[in-house]
This record gives C-alpha cells, structure tokens and sequence, in this order.
C-alpha cells in the first residue's frame, strides 16, 4: 500500500503517540496538530482509530508503531494496552511538558513527559518546563509548532533549573519502569547515581503501582491537613505536583526511616494506650494504609504494622497480618487467640470443646477471673483436618465478599446450593450451611489468574457493572446467570479485592453481550433506552417536554416510566445526531452541528434554538443538504475539465 503521505519519519523507541502525530505533520509541512483532522476531512478518510491513521498515512505497520505509547487526540483513539494500566489520572493532554535540552538534541516527544508525575530529567538533571520562556502561557498541543510555542519562541532555549537529587531518582525509577512495561531496553544513565537501596525496594512494584504508591505518598505527606488529601485540584500543573513529589521521594529514598519520622508526626502519640486504633493513627494514616492495598505495595503496609506494634498499646494480633509473632509458642493459648486461628465465634469455640474436636478448659486466677485457655495442638490438628470446609451464612458472605441478603438471593435463583438450610421461619445465621466447593464453583473455581492491571480498560469487575448497569438489566443475579449459562466468561481476578468483588469480566464481551440483549427488550425505561439511543438520560426528558419524543407508558402495570422500542426507532429514523451526524455528513463528531448550522441548516433543538443539551437534524434535512453538495461538486469537476480541454 501506498502512503499518502510523501515524508514519514519512523517512530523513535518510547515516543508519545500525540507528539509523533506532530513531528510527522512538521515532517510534511503541517505547522499544528489540527493538521490531522483538516487533512482527514479533506482526503475523506472514514473515522478511524492511532494505528490505523498512521500506518495509512505513513505504510509503517505494527512492529514499527510498538515504539509509541501513551494517549493520542481524542478523535484518534488508541488501543488500551497502550496506556499500559496507567489510570487516567496520571496521563496529562491538558499542555505540553518537556526537556529542552531533549528536545534540541533529539526532536521529539517522550511518552514520559505526559505522566503527571514525572517532573524532571534524569539524564539533564533538570525540572522538565511547561511555560514559554517567553510569553509565560501554558504550550498547548494544538497551539505551536514541534519546537515552538505559538508566540514564536523556541521551546529548547529554556533557562536551566536543577532538580533535587531525591527527585532525580525517582524519575529515573519511572523511566526505568515505562522501559520495562514497554519492552523496549534503553542505555543506562551513567550521569546518575543510582540509590541501589531504593532500586531492591522497588523491584517488584509495576509502573501503575508506583504512580500509586508517588501520589498517596505524595499527597497524605504535603497536603496530610485536607480532609481528602488525595483529591488536589490542578495536580496537572508543576507548581502543584512538585512539592507532592518532593515529599513522596524524601520518604521513598530514605526509607524506611523518613516514613516512620511521618507517621511519627502524623499519629497522636498522648493515645498510645486507646483502646482503638483510629484514635492513635488518626484517619490519614489509615487511609494511606487502606490505598496502598495491592500485593506490590505491601511492603508499605509492614513498615505501617511495623510502626504500630512499636508504638501503640493496644492488641494488634488480629488486626495486622505482616507483624512479627514474637509471643513464645506456649503449649496453652487463650481462647481469643484460638478464636482467631480458626476464624470462628466463642460460642463455637466452646461448641468444638463440649463436642470433643478441642481441648479447652478454664483457668483460676488469684483473683475472681477465669480465663479461657486452649490446647495449641488441638487447635492446629482441627485447623488442618476440618475448618474451612462448611461455612454458615455470615462466613459465606464474608466468603464471597457480598452481603447476607444476596446469599439468600442466589439460593433463591438456585444459583448457589446450600448443604443445610432452616425449616420454616427459622432463618438464624448459624443455622445455614454450604460447602467450600460450592463457593468456589460460584466464583469461577480456583484456576483464575491474577490480573496485573485491573484498572486498565480492557476488564470490568462484575461489582462495577452491578452498579452501573442494574437498571439496565444487568443485575447481580442476571450477571452471574450469564456466566454459569457460558454466554459472559470470567477473565482474571483482581489480586486487591477476594470473591465476587474479584471477579473481572472482558469489557468488550460484556458490551456486546449487553448490547445484544437490548436488542430484543420491547420497552426500555429511560436509562438504557438513553443507552440504546446514545444520548444522556436528562436528554430524553428534555426531548419529552419539547415533544419531539412520545409513546411513554407503564407496561404491565410496572412502576417506572417506559418506552417501547418502536418509539425509539421512529426517533432515530427521523432525526440525526451525535454518531449518525458524524456517518451522515462526514463531518467530526463535534464539529459536525457547527457546520450544518453554518450552511442554514435549522436544527430542531439545540443550545442555540431552545437551550437544549444536544442538537438534532432532520434526515431529511441533511440528504437534501448532502445531495446539494454532491451536485455542486460534481458541477465544479465538469467545469474544470471543460475548461481543460
């Protein structure tokens, strides 16, 4: 195939997908990134997505383009995996952020300039630069040339700014972690030093990991007065994130030592003998141990158990799982110990005794107290051949990680069996048994791998859909129905959540496979028949009160508003909007009603005509428009041609 355009350079290893769309337009003589959509527009190219723009335009094909990462424009959208599980959050297309010394000596756009939280250059040991250095603006990407800012300044003549050792470091971390998530080896950089204590800290951590463990960090030690520390407004801008930054790599570099000092200062020490632990960590410290939950990032929640054992008075057995056991193995424990040993209740821990599985009795102190005390032994030799093999009520849904009232649900839709249930009206949770086996076939079994990112956008778990879609149809019940019935398949599980929270379904195979279920539902209420339409609920209510929309009605006496759907494909068969705008006129998705309307084309509502959200055409209105257009053109062809011969 032949690339439609004359020049076009090959990617550089770990350039930025958006700064490759403009050093390829520089290369071809376009002096800004909106020469993309004008020349998409002009050559009537269909709407398409990164890899299939470029590898049109430029003939490279899908080994060449592995060297772009990171976000692209919005109407060119790339593949998810190229976001590497990074959360949105930590990607910046609000401006440009570079080194200029980079970019004089190499010419284009890294990838990791665009996350939010690289701030420097390790190679230059420099702060990266944002602002002009002459007019002092924010250099947005479609405002300036490759080098230079719309004022006309080169952007490689910056004044030099050192950054902080600590700083350093870490952005040489985040360097070295985008080359290993992208597979692609860059030189070592023999200008740094590196803190070797910090690279064995951080081996075992991925890039979305450590962006999480720099912001929580970050935020709880600079901004640890808000209420919501981890929510700063502007964490785009440098003047923000630097001293969040700064922060984080003190504790990092430094650690452990740096971060107990901040949890030293951060806790209440007058509450070291609280019976409750809030009361001495205070909620900061608990929430930063509550977000930093995956497995990579343990090694923080035991430098925090670590700290609390040291400090705090109170029990801490059952509360923290990485604290050293220093209690001496004593033939004899007391029943609370074995109580948490076994995941069971006092009532039956006493059960097991009276029965014979475990040896217990009580013991006479000096005063009037008796304790409870049990035989280790016999706790371990029951722990081994019997627990966790029948679960009541409440265990199973702790099990599961749902509620008791959905326990009940699934037995109910015979989605789960129960070994024993009570007779009658007797529905104590003690008195409802499952078997082990039957929860783990509910869950999809124990072959499921762990997900390395479960928040990148290619999964959904099965408790975010619920949330979302129950309305819709795709209930709790009905979600696992489809994936006992074989129709939706379970993936993978996230590793930071256990049960039916874990569970972690391909978004594509749910989107089709909900997509297909509406497709034969005859009344919608509004919510998916605002999905069905692709609109915004609140744009169906407006659409009612104009009525441009009619037919609402309540089917078989139901109690919520509906639609039937020979309503709704009336309404898409006369009026145009949004995607159909986009496939009709050829035009932009969001520049597509500006141009109608700049023809004399009249919507019939819209921001400009009755203070609506949304503008919907006439399709007749447009095929008239658009037949006009194609007679002049062609008009206009015939006339050149003559004019030529």
């Amino acid at each position: 195939m032949t690339p439609l355009l004359p020049i076009h350079p090959s990617p550089l290893p770990l350039e930025s997908e958006i700064g490759y769309l403009l050093r390829l337009g520089a290369a071809n003589d376009f002096h800004s990134l909106t020469w993309q959509q004008n020349y998409r527009r002009h050559m009537g190219l269909p709407p398409t997505n990164f890899d299939d723009f470029v590898e049109l335009t430029t003939g490279h094909g899908p080994d060449v383009l592995r060297n772009l990462w990171g976000p692209s424009c919005s109407d060119l959208p790339i593949q998810s995996f190229k976001k590497l599980g990074i959360k949105t959050t930590y990607w910046s297309l609000d401006h440009r952020r570079w080194c200029p010394d980079c970019l004089r000596e190499q010419s284009y756009w890294k990838a990791e300039w665009l996350i939010t939280l690289q701030v420097a250059c390790p190679h230059h040991r420099r702060l990266l630069q944002e602002l002009c250095p002459a007019c002092g603006q924010l250099v947005g990407w479609y405002s300036g040339g490759l080098t230079h800012c719309r004022c006309g300044q080169d952007l490689t003549a910056a004044a030099h700014i050192p950054a902080s050792a600590n700083l350093l470091q870490i952005s040489q971390r985040i360097c070295d972690k985008l080359s290993e998530a992208t597979e692609i080896s860059v030189p070592p950089n023999k200008l740094l030093t590196i803190n070797h204590g910090l690279t064995r800290l951080l081996a075992a951590v991925q890039l979305p990991r450590l962006l999480d463990l720099i912001w929580a960090l970050g935020c709880y030690g600079h901004f640890g007065s808000l209420k919501k520390s981890l929510k700063v407004h502007g964490h785009h801008r440098m003047d923000v994130a630097l001293p969040i930054l700064e922060s984080a790599a003190e504790m990092l570099v430094q650690w452990p030592d740096a971060f107990h000092s901040f949890m030293q200062q951060a806790s209440d020490q007058s509450q070291a003998h609280a019976l409750h632990l809030h009361l001495f960590a205070g909620p900061h410290l608990l929430a930063l141990n509550r977000a930093l939950n995956h497995p990579e990032l343990h090694f923080v929640r035991h430098e925090f158990e670590r700290f609390v054992s040291a400090h705090w008075k109170g029990v801490i057995a059952a509360r923290h799982r990485f604290a050293a056991d220093t209690s001496t193995e004593h033939s004899t424990i007391l029943a609370k110990e074995a109580m948490a040993m076994l995941g069971i209740s006092r009532r039956k821990l006493a059960t097991l005794i009276n029965e014979g599985h475990i040896r217990g009795w009580y013991q006479q102190s000096k005063g009037s107290l008796r304790f409870f005390v049990v035989d280790r032994a016999s706790v371990r030799q029951f722990q081994q051949n019997c627990a966790g093999k029948l679960f009541t009520l409440a265990e199973t849904a702790e099990y599961l990680a749902t509620t008791i009232p959905r326990v009940r649900l699934l037995v109910q839709a015979e989605l789960l069996k129960a070994a024993h249930r009570p007779n009658g009206h007797n529905l104590r949770r003690n008195h409802w048994v499952f078997e082990k086996s039957q929860l783990d076939m509910l869950l999809g079994g124990l072959t499921l791998e762990i997900h390395p990112t479960p928040e990148c956008d290619s999964v959904m778990s099965l408790e975010k859909i619920c949330r979302a879609r129950s309305r819709d149809g795709a209930d709790f019940v009905t979600i696992l129905q489809a994936i006992q019935a074989g129709e939706l398949k379970c993936i993978a599980r996230d590793p930071s959540h256990h049960g039916i929270r874990g569970l972690l379904l391909d978004r594509q195979q749910f989107e089709d496979w909900f997509t297909e279920r509406l497709r034969f539902k005859e009344f919608f209420t509004m919510r998916p028949a605002a999905h069905y339409l692709g609109l915004k609920e609140h744009v169906l209510y407006w659409l009612r009160d104009r009525r441009l929309l009619s037919g609402f009605t309540y089917p078989n006496e139901a109690s919520h508003l509906s639609l039937p759907k020979t309503a709704l494909d009336q309404l898409k068969a006369r009026y145009a909007w949004g995607k159909s705008l986009e496939e009709m006129t050829g035009y932009g998705r969001k520049s597509a009603s500006r141009a109608l309307i700049n023809r004399g084309i009249v919507p019939v509502t819209g921001p400009t005509v009755d203070g609506g959200t949304t503008y919907l055409f006439l399709r007749e209105d447009i095929q008239r428009f658009m037949a006009s257009q194609h007679s002049a053109t062609e008009h206009t062809t015939q006339g050149v041609e003559h004019g030529q011969k």
